[in-house]
């Protein structure tokens, strides 16, 4: 929240509605409460939206954990012929 007063929230609404706009099949993780109010922004019919809780480590156990958003990305990818990521270190 340290940049919400500076213009950030415009920032990324703006990024999010381009991708958006002129991408197909993004998988847009949105992890919190804050991120989870851009959904409006994204295009559903064209991509894919996952939604948890946020993965810092005090919220991590409120869904974060366990609900599978990496593996869930590369199936939704290879489904539709585009190379899974290697979220591997």
């Amino acid at each position: 929240m340290s940049h919400a007063k500076i213009g950030w929230a415009q920032f990324t609404d703006a990024a999010i509605k381009k991708v958006s706009d002129e991408k197909k099949n993004v998988v847009f993780l949105l992890w919190g409460k804050f991120a989870q109010e851009k959904q409006s922004l994204i295009d559903e019919t064209k991509h894919f939206v996952l939604k948890a809780a946020h993965p810092s480590p005090l919220s991590a156990y409120n869904g974060f954990l366990g609900c599978h958003h990496f593996s869930k990305t590369n199936e939704f990818l290879t489904r539709n012929g585009i190379d899974p990521i290697d979220w591997s270190l």
